[in-house]
């Protein structure tokens, strides 16, 4: 296998990993949040800032990590 197509794996795979855990992490945290803190009243205008920047910053993690879980998956298998 190609070094430019393992890496290729690993980016799209990554970013596959990344969505599926911030659909269940942040639905969780948005649900906790809605349940128990803030409930149907209007949140907080800083909600907005604070959890935007958290499921940027959460997703870019999530993609790194997941990235680099496959691509070292892929080099112990193909090397």
């Amino acid at each position: 296998m190609s070094r430019w197509l393992a890496l290729l794996l690993s980016i799209i795979g990554g970013a596959i990993i990344a969505y599926a855990m911030l659909l269940v992490i942040g639905g969780a945290v948005f649900g906790f949040l809605w349940i128990y803190v803030f409930g149907d009243d209007p949140w907080p205008e800083w909600s907005n800032y604070v959890l935007g920047t958290a499921i940027l910053i959460g997703g870019a993690a999530a993609w790194v990590y997941g990235a680099r879980v496959i691509w070292n998956q892929l080099q112990r298998r193909f090397s």
